[in-house]
């Protein structure tokens, strides 16, 4: 009898066991999240969009990384942009929808090759060709999130993408069908509602248009923080991370992280040094100089005399001699 009872406890035992954990990975779990009222907001004015409509040419992809990360790639416009994609039992988690033709098609390719449903959306910034899509998700049920800082250009900027579900400040992180995914705001950098989207099972990072892979920065950085963009990828080279993608183009590695970060500083301290000297911007930009390494990345030749405009526009902002 003491023993039947024994093995009955046992089995409770085990089976209680493997419900709760089986309960467990079909509930969603965040951490450091903060709910949006979007009722303050219903009535805000937006924009067209631009890239409203579906695209039969669309060039896009959806391709395994490793294990059940994947990359979702698309040409709506022609600098190709890309984002992570999770998939778990209880659902996926995309990351940059970018854009509304290739929102259209993601959604629909996710259910059909995963039959899960998109259950949240991260947003890496408030800039509209990555952010461009989201309302798409959101309209079949998916959570859009993005760092705090982002609420105010949405609205401000009048875009028309989704008006988000949740924010946070410095980390959030999701815990979804078994997976763990975190958000890292680690300072302003390319925009200044950047997140850092780490997979810690993948050894992964999404690190939109803060890294770059032998690839030039865009125009002039346009929405830029010089300091933070250096303090960011300080943090990525400390991270154990073997798969990083930037958005665009192809993934990067450590040591084109480590390029672009030389790259960068010396960028800014040629221009301060410049500067100082006196240089009208016609003298400067003429003296700017390029290592034969920077000259070989895409982009160079339309991109390296604005990224000394931006660069130039940084240091003038941010420095007060004695006067």
């Amino acid at each position: 009898m003491v023993t039947k009872l024994i093995s009955f406890s046992l089995c409770l035992l085990a089976f209680l066991f493997f419900a709760y954990n089986g309960l467990a990975q079909s509930r969603d779990t965040l951490i450091g999240a903060v709910y949006v009222n979007k009722s303050l907001y219903k009535d805000r004015e937006v924009l067209p969009d631009v890239y409203g409509k579906p695209n039969p040419r669309l060039q896009k992809s959806l391709t395994q990384v490793k294990g059940n990360l994947y990359r979702h790639t698309n040409d709506t416009i022609p600098s190709l942009h890309s984002g992570l994609v999770l998939i778990t039992k209880a659902g996926a988690i995309v990351i940059d929808p970018a854009l509304t033709p290739a929102a259209i098609w993601l959604n629909d390719e996710i259910k059909k090759r995963f039959k899960v449903p998109v259950k949240y959306v991260i947003l890496t910034h408030a800039h509209y060709d990555h952010a461009g899509g989201s309302q798409i998700f959101q309209q079949n049920g998916a959570k859009v999130i993005i760092q705090k800082n982002g609420l105010e250009p949405i609205i401000g900027e009048k875009l028309p993408i989704a008006m988000p579900d949740i924010v946070y400040d410095k980390q959030l992180t999701i815990k979804l069908g078994g997976e763990t995914v975190i958000l890292h705001h680690i300072a302003p950098s390319h925009s200044n509602s950047m997140s850092i989207v780490s997979f810690p099972a993948y050894k992964a990072l999404q690190l939109t248009d803060v890294g770059q892979s032998n690839t030039m920065p865009y125009n002039d950085f346009l929405d830029f923080y010089y300091d933070g963009w250096i303090e960011t990828l300080d943090w990525v080279l400390q991270q154990d991370v073997d798969y990083i993608d930037i958005g665009h183009y192809t993934p990067a590695t450590k040591e084109t992280i480590k390029n672009e970060r030389d790259y960068m500083v010396d960028l800014h301290q040629q221009v301060l040094n410049l500067v100082r000297q006196g240089q009208s911007w016609d003298q400067l930009y003429r003296n700017v100089k390029f290592s034969d390494k920077v000259k070989s990345w895409y982009g160079f030749a339309t991109m390296s005399k604005l990224n000394i405009l931006g660069m130039h526009r940084w240091v003038t902002n941010h420095r007060r001699g004695v006067w």
